[in-house]
């Protein structure tokens, strides 16, 4: 297809947007600091059918906010997570329609934030952990085109904290998987936050590495550097075990200190 207008793509799609600005109650946290968000939520791991978290592992899937907030009540009919799977399968089979009508969305959501006095910055990966230079036109990714817009993502792809270098309006966030730890070391020894989720409560440090309340907005390029961004474990679908897996620190963890 060829993209034209968002109408015409809501039309042709059935789908009412690609992405959009205060779309789960953590971005609308962003707000509290006068930051408009606009992220997109695609089908996590392989539940499109491509691979949209290449180093996921199981524990991080289970626990994945795919399938937290309304989606983890809206079990009969699945009409968030069959939108979410189509919008995955059109960034993979029709790519320059999608990244076009995302460009739109980004243009229009920008323009009202202005006006609104906001500041606005986007999120590409929300359940996703694509490489942010496939969301190209031509041979302009969404970071030249918009260069005054403040791009972020989390990632558990570690070369990909080479980005930021490259592009100045781009800020990234390591993630722990319960399998990376010592890439962790390594992005923080770099300047790089990490992104860790414990159980119940935050604690001060977590093997002698600060930790700070990554819950009160989304907005990870405000954190500081060398801190590990502490996130409660939030309600989802799947039932979690603490102790069966690694990705969630325990409360109990002897490396944290309270």
């Amino acid at each position: 297809m060829e993209f034209t207008t968002r109408g015409q793509a809501v039309k042709a799609t059935k789908l009412s947007y690609i992405g959009g600005v205060s779309l789960s109650s953590k971005i609308l946290k962003n707000e509290k600091l006068n930051v408009s968000t606009y992220i997109i939520y695609l089908a996590s791991g392989k539940i499109s059918g491509y691979n949209v978290c290449p180093k996921a592992t199981q524990g991080c899937l289970n626990a994945c906010l795919m399938m937290s907030g309304h989606n983890r009540i809206d079990i009969h009919e699945n009409i968030i997570n069959k939108a979410r799977i189509k919008k995955t399968k059109m960034f993979f089979e029709d790519r320059a329609f999608f990244v076009s009508w995302v460009y739109a969305e980004i243009l229009a959501h920008k323009t009202a934030a202005e006006k609104k006095d906001l500041k606005f910055s986007v999120r590409l990966n929300g359940t996703s952990d694509i490489a942010p230079q496939l969301f190209a036109i031509g041979d302009k990714t969404l970071f030249d085109l918009f260069p005054d817009t403040q791009f972020y993502d989390y990632t558990k792809v570690f070369n990909r904290v080479q980005l930021t270098k490259t592009y100045k309006n781009y800020d990234l966030t390591f993630s722990y998987s319960g399998e990376n730890w010592d890439e962790c070391v390594n992005a923080l020894d770099m300047g790089v936050r990490v992104a860790m989720v414990f159980e119940k409560r935050l604690p001060k440090k977590y093997k002698g590495i600060e930790v700070v309340n990554a819950d009160y907005t989304d907005l990870r390029y405000l954190d500081p550097k060398n801190v590990i961004c502490g996130l409660i474990q939030k309600k989802v679908r799947t039932k979690i075990v603490i102790e069966d897996q690694n990705f969630i620190i325990s409360d109990n963890d002897p490396n944290c200190e309270y």
